[in-house]
């Protein structure tokens, strides 16, 4: 619609022309005067029209540069949101990991991760993940519980190793 703007102007000048081209005589001149005053009347209103027109087509482009901003930013929260809950779901498996077998290293790393992610999802102003005290004082018992055992394990191998060596010395002396 709007794009018939342009035409309708080069349509009312050569109308203007046409009409004051042909008054010849004096009823000519004078409907000749009124028709230049029709299209001075209407050459002014074709002038405020398109002013009017390219401040909404300006004021257009501007609300469409803001919604594709909007847009742009939409599109980039939903990727961090993927990505929050990707984070998520990884710090469940290594929770399950941690479950089954537990180091102190794992769990400060899980504690570490844990932090990041939450960093991320505050930004987001979404829920944290919120992981209790005594899941890590558990697993830390777990963990001290598991290298006594190594420890212990370790001792007895050393202890019938040295037995083994002694009795095999005192057999090869004998």
């Amino acid at each position: 619609m709007f794009f018939l703007l342009p035409l309708v102007g080069v349509a009312v000048g050569a109308t203007v022309a046409a009409l004051i081209n042909d008054a010849s005589s004096e009823k000519d001149r004078q409907a000749a005067e009124h028709h230049r005053k029709v299209a001075n009347d209407l050459t002014s209103k074709y002038s405020n029209l398109e002013k009017r027109y390219n401040k909404y087509v300006d004021k257009s482009k501007s609300q469409i540069d803001e919604l594709t901003k909007q847009h742009a930013l939409d599109e980039a929260e939903k990727d961090i949101l993927r990505l929050a809950l990707r984070l998520q779901q990884s710090l469940y498996m290594l929770m399950w990991d941690i479950d089954n077998n537990p180091t102190y290293e794992a769990l400060i790393k899980f504690k570490q991760a844990v932090e990041a992610t939450n960093k991320v999802l505050e930004e987001l102003r979404e829920e944290t993940i919120q992981i209790p005290n005594k899941y890590f004082s558990r697993h830390l018992t777990r963990v001290k519980i598991s290298e006594k055992i190594a420890e212990t394990k370790r001792k007895k191998i050393k202890s019938s190793s040295a037995t083994i060596l002694v009795q095999r010395i005192d057999h090869f002396s004998t």
